[in-house]
């Protein structure tokens, strides 16, 4: 149904005078007239009496004027949700997160997202890297929190932080009496780490600096997330690789120590299709970014 029609009637209705409906919607009195009579062509009923001097509504026109408000109501409401929409200020938003980055960063993005964007909402997906990658080339997500870097060139990766990995040790382990420990430090030692799938490249340059530092690494286990890793260093399985105080779960009879350098370090970056992105997904990759920066 035409709006123009409508809003020409509800004029008329309240105004019960066609120069005033006509003023107050910006058009001459005759194409004042034309719209009520298209509009009463439409529905097959007439809607008002008039005279020289008298407006009126008919019974049919009482009905109507109740449904034309809510018509135009609902029009204005749907126009607002399209341009809401397409400012990305509502809507959905489906992202992939690693393991590590859930508790290294996750929360405070999320935070800093929903500050800027309350009505969006977001559906997480724990995958790993690899994953991600595969969802993001078939578009199931629309962002992925990833270990970079990644293989499939058509995908944008942007870094936004890097975080040191440190050692969960026994209490009583010979090594939790120093301050920090060295890598060479775990020669001989087992120790959990994480799979190699979680980070690939993170994983290799794991055993490449402990190859430089002169000895092979131990590999009791593979775990994730942390807390797992945490309870097996607390079950004495092995020594623990953890990414940051972040990680650090207070756990009776496990302490941490910082890695002096050379150690390694958790890279986390976003990545997305190179083709285009929302706007709900660029507030989304701003507040990546100014979480990641707080985490410097």
């Amino acid at each position: 149904m035409d709006r123009v029609a409508l809003d020409c009637f509800v004029a008329l209705a309240e105004e019960l005078h066609f120069h005033r409906a006509a003023e107050r919607c910006h058009i001459s009195q005759p194409a004042m007239s034309q719209q009520i009579l298209k509009l009463e062509r439409e529905l097959g009923v007439r809607l008002a009496h008039r005279t020289k001097r008298v407006v009126s509504l008919t019974r049919a026109g009482e009905v109507f004027l109740a449904e034309a408000r809510k018509t135009i109501r609902q029009m204005d409401l749907s126009a607002e949700l399209a341009q809401r929409t397409d400012r990305g200020e509502i809507g959905q938003l489906t992202i992939g997160v690693t393991a590590p980055a859930l508790f290294v960063v996750f929360p405070e993005v999320v935070a800093r997202f929903r500050s800027e964007l309350p009505h969006v909402g977001l559906v997480v997906h724990e995958m790993t890297t690899a994953d991600q990658e595969k969802s993001l080339m078939r578009g199931d997500i629309d962002i992925g929190i990833v270990h970079p870097p990644l293989e499939e060139t058509a995908l944008r990766t942007e870094q936004i932080g890097r975080v040191a990995y440190q050692v969960a040790l026994p209490e009583r382990h010979r090594l939790a009496e120093q301050a920090s420990v060295a890598l060479a430090d775990l020669d001989g030692e087992p120790v959990v780490i994480f799979p190699r799938e979680i980070a690939p490249q993170l994983y290799d340059t794991v055993i490449t600096l402990c190859q430089e530092a002169g000895f092979t690494l131990k590999i009791a286990m593979e775990a994730f997330p942390a807390q797992s890793i945490i309870a097996l260093v607390a079950s004495g399985v092995g020594l623990g690789f953890i990414a940051s105080e972040t990680q650090r779960l207070a756990r009776a009879g496990v302490v941490y120590r910082p890695i002096t350098e050379p150690r390694p370090h958790l890279s986390i970056g976003v990545a997305y299709h190179a083709d285009g992105i929302a706007p709900a997904a660029r507030t989304f990759l701003a507040a990546a970014h100014a979480a990641g920066h707080d985490m410097r």
